[in-house]
């Protein structure tokens, strides 16, 4: 379930992007598409726990850094084409940070993979946003039952 507030998130973030405003995001279009309202929900209280906690949805400092990292060409077997463009896209919205990507990647290998694609990128992110190793209870705060919302 995670992986798919994973991208729930993103979607929202890259509505907020455009400039629109959590109002106008189409959650229909997230329902038709197959996402349950506990995960919706859940994807809109990791965003708003974010923001309650002072963090910025959008990290700046991406912005203010000239260079770019390059794939290793050992990162660049282990990883999908669509991997690495995944990793690319969370970091410029800002769900995961230079540590973070550094961190996954790390994670990948260690794993074992021979060949890592996106849903395995989304694994390792899930646990990493919701903190699933580090704290197993903390995630119930915010994976909501299908019959729960967030008012």
């Amino acid at each position: 379930m995670q992986e798919k507030v994973i991208e729930i998130i993103v979607y929202i973030l890259n509505e907020i992007r455009q400039s629109k405003r959590i109002s106008e995001i189409d959650l229909k279009k997230l329902n038709t598409d197959g996402y349950t309202d506990a995960e919706i929900n859940t994807a809109f209280a990791w965003i708003f726990s974010k923001i309650d906690s002072g963090e910025k949805l959008f990290d700046d400092r991406s912005r203010e850094s000239k260079s770019h990292r390059f794939f290793h060409s050992s990162e660049q077997s282990i990883l999908s084409t669509e991997a690495m463009g995944y990793l690319i896209q969370m970091r410029e919205l800002g769900i995961i940070s230079d540590l973070d990507k550094e961190l996954i990647i790390d994670k990948i290998f260690i794993s074992g993979y021979q060949k890592a694609g996106v849903e395995e990128i989304k694994l390792i992110i899930s646990t990493l946003l919701f903190d699933l190793e580090a704290k197993p209870d903390s995630i119930n705060r915010l994976v909501l039952q299908n019959n729960e919302t967030i008012h």
